[in-house]
C-alpha cells in the first residue's frame, strides 16, 4: 500500500522522537491517515486499482455513478435486463461515455443495452481507477493528519479539511 507520507517525514514536520512515538506507532497513524484522506475525498493516490464485477443498481437512466472515481478504464460491463433473470448483455466499452474525474458512465445511444436498470445488482462492471501521482498538498495533509493525532498542533484541523474539500470528489446529477 502506497502511503501519503513517510515517517520521516513525519518526524521532520512534527519534531517528535522515536522517545515520544516508536517507527510502528507512526506508521500506524501514517496508514491511518492514508485511509482517511482516501475515504474522505472518495478518491485515492494509491496507484491503479482494479475493482472485479462490482455491482450497482441503476436508476432507469444512461449514467450510473460509480464507487470510485478517477477511473482509467472500464474493460467489462453487463447489464441483467430481467429482475429475475441471472443472464446478462455485455456491453461494448467503446459504447460508453466514461467522465474519468468523478466516476461517471454514460450509455451511449447505440449501445447494446437503453438504459441501467432499476433493480438490485442489474450492473456489473470491472475497471481501473486512482491516481498514482500524490499530490504535494494531499502528502502534506496527510503530514497534518499525524500531527494532529499526535496532538502536536491541534490547530492543523482546519487546514486539513481546506485541503481535504479541495480534493473531495464532487457528483452533480441532472435534474
Amino acid at each position: 500500500m502506497a502511503v501519503y507520507a513517510t515517517t520521516t517525514e513525519v518526524r521532520a514536520y512534527t519534531r517528535a522522537g522515536a522517545t515520544e512515538f516508536n517507527d510502528q506507532a507512526v506508521t500506524d497513524m501514517i496508514n491511518s491517515a492514508t485511509a482517511r484522506i482516501d475515504r474522505e475525498t472518495g478518491r485515492t493516490w494509491q496507484g491503479a486499482q482494479t475493482t472485479t464485477n462490482e455491482y450497482y443498481t441503476g436508476d432507469g437512466s444512461t449514467t450510473l455513478i460509480l464507487k470510485n472515481a478517477d477511473i482509467g478504464s472500464v474493460s467489462a460491463i453487463a447489464i441483467n435486463n430481467l429482475p429475475t433473470g441471472s443472464t446478462y448483455t455485455t456491453v461494448t466499452a467503446s459504447k460508453l461515455r466514461v467522465q474519468t474525474d468523478i466516476g461517471v458512465i454514460e450509455l451511449q445511444p447505440d449501445a447494446e443495452v437503453p438504459y441501467f436498470p432499476e433493480y438490485r445488482n442489474s450492473v456489473k462492471l470491472t475497471y481501473t481507477w486512482g491516481n498514482t501521482t500524490i499530490p504535494d498538498d494531499i502528502k502534506l495533509a496527510c503530514r497534518y493528519l499525524v500531527a494532529y493525532l499526535m496532538k502536536v498542533e491541534p490547530e492543523l484541523n482546519a487546514d486539513y479539511y481546506n485541503i481535504i474539500n479541495a480534493h473531495k470528489r464532487q457528483i452533480y446529477r441532472m435534474v
